[in-house]
């Protein structure tokens, strides 16, 4: 018998990978029940990149305020990992939500914000608390830097990828 699953969406940027999860917090809604559903949305939403959820359902989502989207925005090296450090505080914030309060189903939208700079057992940890992961990442080449941060996100995506029953590439 399956006693969890967990599921991450990957792929480079316009690829799908919000819609695709939308479309699947609105199915598992109908089946499972709103009130077993997490939707941890960490997209920055900046210039088309990075879209938030969009649902049907009244299903519990944490969107933290004030998320940045740190290649896109920041000028020079110093203010990228001074943008990506303020998400990973706010990602950290929205994961321990979770973990105090966890629901069978979690989704996170745009794990790859948190990879930045937040830390991967924290990930692993709330993913281990549900009985279904779904998570999507960035996994692409299209945003890129020279300051580190596309690197330790790059390994820190495959490295999740370890940690999933399946990985669905976009």
């Amino acid at each position: 018998m399956l006693k969890s699953f967990k599921l991450l969406i990957v792929g480079d940027v316009r690829r799908g990978k919000t819609t695709l999860t939308s479309k699947l917090i609105d199915v598992l809604a109908e089946v499972c029940g709103e009130e077993k559903i997490t939707v941890l949305d960490f997209a920055p939403d900046f210039m088309g990149v990075g879209g938030k959820v969009t649902t049907n359902s009244n299903v519990r989502i944490i969107r933290p305020e004030g998320l940045k989207a740190p290649r896109l925005m920041g000028k020079d090296c110093k203010t990228i990992w001074e943008l990506a450090r303020q998400n990973g505080e706010l990602t950290e914030r929205a994961l321990r939500e979770y973990l105090r309060n966890p629901t069978p189903v979690l989704i996170i939208n745009d794990l790859s914000i948190h990879f930045h700079t937040g830390d991967l057992s924290i990930v692993v940890e709330a993913a281990r608390n549900a009985k279904l992961f779904i998570a999507n990442s960035y996994y692409g080449t299209s945003l890129s830097d020279n300051c580190g941060l596309s690197e330790r996100e790059r390994r820190l995506v495959e490295e999740m990828m370890k940690e999933v029953d399946y990985v669905w590439r976009l």
